[in-house]
C-alpha cells in the first residue's frame, strides 16, 4: 500500500493505492478496535501548524463486506485506491505532518496494519 498526502485549498487529501489488485481499506466509521476485534479504521490527522476543521470524508462509498465463517460485518471501502479528505487550517507557521492509520486486506489475506504513520505533506 503506498499513501501519498497533499495539502491544497484548506484541505489534506490522503490517496491510499494498494499495491496489488483485490484489496481493500476499512471505512473511517469503523469502531476503533474493530468489529468484534476485527478491521483496523482508516484514520486521517494533522499534527503540527495544522488543525482538523470538519470530519474526514472519503471519496468511495462504503459497502457491507460479510465474512460468514467469523460471523462479522465490516464496513470497507471497493478494492482499489480511496481517498480521503480533511478540512484543515492552519495554527501557525511550523511544519505540518498528517498521520495515518489503516488496514489492508484481500479476501484472503491482510497486510500487517499500520498505525500513526507520520507523513510529510507535498
Amino acid at each position: 500500500m503506498t499513501v501519498e498526502a497533499v495539502l491544497a485549498d484548506g484541505q489534506v487529501r490522503a490517496t491510499f493505492r494498494p499495491q496489488r489488485p483485490g484489496f481493500h481499506l476499512y471505512s473511517l466509521d469503523l469502531p476503533p478496535d474493530g468489529v468484534q476485534g476485527l478491521g483496523i479504521p482508516t484514520v486521517v490527522a494533522v499534527r503540527g501548524s495544522l488543525d482538523a476543521i470538519a470530519e474526514p470524508s472519503a471519496d468511495k462509498p462504503v459497502h457491507e463486506l460479510r465474512i460468514e465463517e467469523l460471523d462479522v460485518t465490516l464496513p470497507v471501502y471497493p478494492d482499489g485506491p480511496v481517498t480521503v479528505t480533511l478540512p484543515v487550517r492552519s495554527i501557525g507557521d511550523g511544519p505540518a505532518e498528517v498521520v495515518v492509520t489503516y488496514g489492508a486486506c484481500s479476501a484472503s489475506t491482510c497486510l500487517p496494519p499500520v498505525r500513526e504513520r507520520a507523513m510529510a505533506l507535498t
